[in-house]
């Protein structure tokens, strides 16, 4: 509280009183943009459409493209680390499928608002629209991508079962924290025009950091596993991985990924109250 709000008790509740206007504002702006589904779901749809126009195949070559990636790295990586390729390959590929989905949705976030800027400034839609609509549109990328898993899965063995009704709520929360993270991203982006490189390091940072290409226990066990388990990002990859892979995630990686998921979506809620009226200035 300033000397001011101190001085003056009415200046202390015109300012709560403005800030319980701006979180209404942003509750308000994203359950229209829930409501308007059918317009960032054509915007989303109609992206795909565009980037693959003339193509026989489409989005599949995406499919294909991981298929060969998780095919040459499962094979080297399977020699280097001396494991089984029937249990490897099927981890490695899941873990690359869902490294995509949320490496491209974030990086995709963090210019969310300003290549949709011509949109933004020529009408009056509410802003969460073009969040969902780069949502959307990876959730549509990923549904091809998997594809390439299931087939995989199939090969060694590794038929459909009642774990993947866990595998379902794994990868809701797994896109609910890319939700908040690719809004989170949008706003901080749209300001600072930098922050899409920051994303863009990091994450070739995580991609190391985070067990993508190797499992903890490959590790030996010891304080390096134990260290990248402290990773948020295992917890989040696997309550969907594990179910996919006829494991179950344990306790521990519920309570974190499930944590993650509200105080991200909680901190994005209150950034994006404060933030929502000068986004159409930064851009």
């Amino acid at each position: 509280m300033t000397d001011a709000s101190k001085a003056n008790p009415g200046i202390e509740a015109r300012i709560q009183e403005r800030n319980a206007s701006q979180l209404a504002k942003a509750i308000n702006d994203i359950k229209a943009g829930l409501s308007e589904w059918r317009v960032w779901h054509l915007l989303g749809f109609n992206e795909i459409k565009h980037r693959y126009r003339r193509s026989t195949i489409g989005p599949f070559w995406l499919t294909l493209s991981m298929g060969v990636q998780a095919a040459v790295m499962g094979i080297l990586f399977a020699y280097l680390f001396q494991s089984p390729i029937d249990r490897f390959l099927p981890f490695l590929t899941i873990s690359l499928v869902l490294w995509n989905f949320l490496n491209a949705t974030i990086m995709d976030g963090s210019t969310t608002f300003i290549t949709s800027s011509s949109f933004i400034l020529q009408s009056r839609r509410p802003l969460s629209i073009y969040v969902f609509q780069n949502l959307w549109k990876n959730v549509i990328i990923f549904l091809h991508v998997i594809v390439i898993f299931f087939v995989v899965a199939l090969i060694y063995g590794m038929y459909p079962g009642w774990h993947y009704l866990v595998a379902i709520c794994g990868i809701l929360l797994f896109t609910v924290n890319l939700a908040w993270a690719s809004f989170a991203a949008a706003i901080l982006a749209a300001r600072f025009r930098d922050v899409q490189m920051i994303i863009q390091n990091t994450f070739t940072v995580l991609f190391w950091a985070t067990p993508i290409l190797y499992s903890p226990e490959q590790l030996g066990g010891g304080r390096a596993s134990e260290i990248v388990k402290m990773n948020p990002l295992y917890h989040i990859l696997e309550v969907a991985r594990a179910p996919m892979l006829e494991n179950m995630p344990t306790a521990v990686n519920w309570y974190i990924a499930g944590g993650t998921a509200v105080v991200g979506c909680l901190a994005t809620l209150l950034l994006y109250a404060r933030t929502r009226s000068r986004i159409p200035y930064w851009i």
